[in-house]
């Protein structure tokens, strides 16, 4: 039916009240822009003085927190020795690939005296994430939380939320943490003088551990709700979080709404982000909460066993009150995890039904192997990071989101495999498919708009390790998780299609395979990644490139501001 003029006439209130409604939005989005110098800081813990890298002085880095909507613009100028670049976990970066920040993925180091300008729209998204470092293993103290308040009120399952605090797990080295990755590099062992990995909460190990000046104390009220921000900036070590005698209400995670449930631990995977509710419905006192060792620690020297632990006071609480310990389970224990993952669904606007329709299908084992050395390397063969049985190697004096730009050639090779060599896996033992790998910087292209499904079967799995993987630029949604070697013909059929838990970062189980789906509708350069630090300093890692749709909405569009300029040596 054709409108007629005076129909026009009638839409015009509409139009202005919409109008304005935006404009008065527009005007309540703001900028951000901060100033940032990575430069070290002598800190002290766990009885070792060691100087690092810090954001400002600060482990952690200062919080920041915006609204949805709002822009960020950060210079980062570098005061320290080693190179670096900072990315903003779990943010996709639509539009500013060249923000995202891994080193020679998506633009060159910032070099000692330099500087670079991050500057992206937080748009669509809301919930836990954090800022790290993303070259060598400065994240280790180079991370802050980043938190973004939604344009819409929070779930009503939030509650009245009393206070919200962020709360960040770290590790401290006895040392530079760049100097310890180097006795990882080509051996199996840590340097010969490197000391133990001491667990963190904000910055401290907290009362369990010696020359701590006692536990972080959070005043609380009886009868009130409080909304933790839990955040996994730890680099090799999965953890449980706890408090004594009190539950937990997992709500959201990733920047996502989860469907509400309780549980009394909760596993965080390095490069997670949780958000729970405590409600301080027990007898006024002082009650522990922290983390202990994972069930999927670090191989090579024992991980740490003593909690990193902070503490809930009562405002009622007697001041000769004794604290109150958390339990954890035991870091071999696969059941607790198991039952945790059984109940995470999609809740509110994160519920999504995937569409069965798959433009890509895609089998990839993950896991580690040996491999030749090249120079200067001091071996003759050693074990690496492997997807498909392939360690990255980083390209050198560039990045692959510029030569890709620029349409370099001679960079990386578009040969990424879509199958596995086989699924016919030996899980218990050295499987010959699987016993030496190849490398090369190999990618993978997408379609713009392609629904991509990816299991990754876990190969190679030595002793109780898992391998969370992360996705830059995208949220991928978690679809089905088992043990032993994925069926094609039979698992798909448990899949979940209709509320799937939305994620950046999700682990593939020890002797398993876990399978996500995503869409790729976010055109550039893209890096997916084992978040252990260790793995991914081996290479276990891969690139994705999204190619450009229709339009300029769907194409890559070019930096902000000038980019690091690449070193003509190479690496870093």
């Amino acid at each position: 039916m054709a409108f007629m003029a005076t129909d026009s006439v009638k839409l015009l209130p509409l139009i202005s009240m919409l109008l304005a409604l935006f404009a008065q939005q527009a005007a309540a989005w703001k900028t951000h822009y901060l100033d940032w110098e990575i430069k070290n800081a002598t800190l002290t813990r766990d009885c070792h003085t060691v100087s690092v890298a810090t954001v400002n002085g600060m482990f952690p880095g200062p919080i920041v927190e915006i609204n949805e909507g709002d822009t960020l613009v950060i210079k980062v100028t570098n005061k320290q020795i080693y190179p670096v670049t900072m990315h903003w976990h779990g943010i996709r970066q639509f539009h500013t690939n060249y923000a995202d920040g891994p080193a020679h993925i998506t633009q060159c180091p910032i070099q000692t005296g330099g500087s670079y300008i991050y500057e992206f729209t937080v748009d669509s998204q809301r919930g836990t994430f954090f800022y790290h470092a993303h070259i060598d293993w400065l994240r280790a103290t180079v991370h802050g939380a980043l938190i973004v308040h939604p344009l819409k009120k929070l779930p009503s399952t939030y509650g009245k939320v009393e206070q919200e605090i962020p709360v960040i797990i770290g590790e401290w080295f006895g040392m530079p943490a760049n100097q310890y990755e180097a006795g990882f590099l080509n051996t199996l062992e840590p340097l010969e003088n490197a000391t133990s990995i001491t667990p963190t909460i904000n910055g401290y190990p907290g009362p369990k551990y010696n020359c701590s000046k006692g536990a972080q104390v959070f005043k609380v009220e009886k009868k009130k709700t409080y909304l933790l921000r839990i955040i996994n900036a730890a680099l090799n070590n999965d953890y449980w979080f706890s408090v004594a005698d009190h539950k937990l209400t997992v709500v959201g995670a990733d920047g996502n709404y989860l469907k509400p449930f309780t549980t009394k631990y909760l596993p965080l995977l390095p490069g997670q982000t949780t958000d729970v509710l405590v409600t301080t419905n027990q007898k006024p006192g002082k009650y522990y909460f922290g983390i202990n060792v994972g069930p999927i620690p670090i191989v090579g020297r024992p991980p740490p066993r003593i909690p990193a632990l902070a503490m809930f006071e009562y405002e009622e609480a007697s001041s000769s009150a004794s604290p109150v310990t958390p339990k954890f389970p035991n870091n071999v224990t696969l059941k607790p995890l198991n039952q945790y993952v059984a109940k995470l669904h999609a809740f509110g606007d994160s519920v999504i039904t995937l569409p069965k329709k798959l433009n890509k299908d895609l089998i990839w084992t993950i896991g580690t192997a040996w491999v030749d050395c090249k120079k200067p390397e001091p071996c003759v063969q050693k074990v690496m990071g492997m997807i498909q049985n392939i360690s990255f190697d980083d390209p050198v004096g560039t990045s692959i989101l510029q030569a890709y730009a620029s349409g370099a050639n001679g960079v990386y090779q578009t040969n990424f495999p879509d199958e596995a060599p086989s699924l016919k896996v030996n899980l218990t033992g050295t499987d010959p498919h699987y016993r030496n790998g190849t490398r090369g910087t190999r990618v993978k292209t997408l379609n713009f708009g392609d629904n991509v499904r990816i299991v990754f079967q876990n190969v190679f799995a030595a002793g109780i390790l898992d391998h969370p993987v992360h996705l830059h630029g995208h949220d991928f949604y978690v679809i089905g998780r088992g043990y032993g070697i994925y069926n094609s013909a039979k698992d798909p059929k448990s899949f979940n299609l209709v509320d799937p838990p939305a994620y950046n970062t999700f682990g593939v189980p020890n002797g398993g395979w876990l399978a996500i789906q995503f869409i790729a509708n976010n055109p550039g350069v893209w890096l997916l990644h084992c978040h252990f630090d260790r793995h991914k300093s081996w290479g276990m890692e891969m690139v994705f490139i999204t190619k450009n749709g229709h339009g300029s909405a769907q194409s890559l569009a070019p930096p902000l501001h000038p980019l690091p300029k690449c070193t003509a040596g190479g690496l870093p």
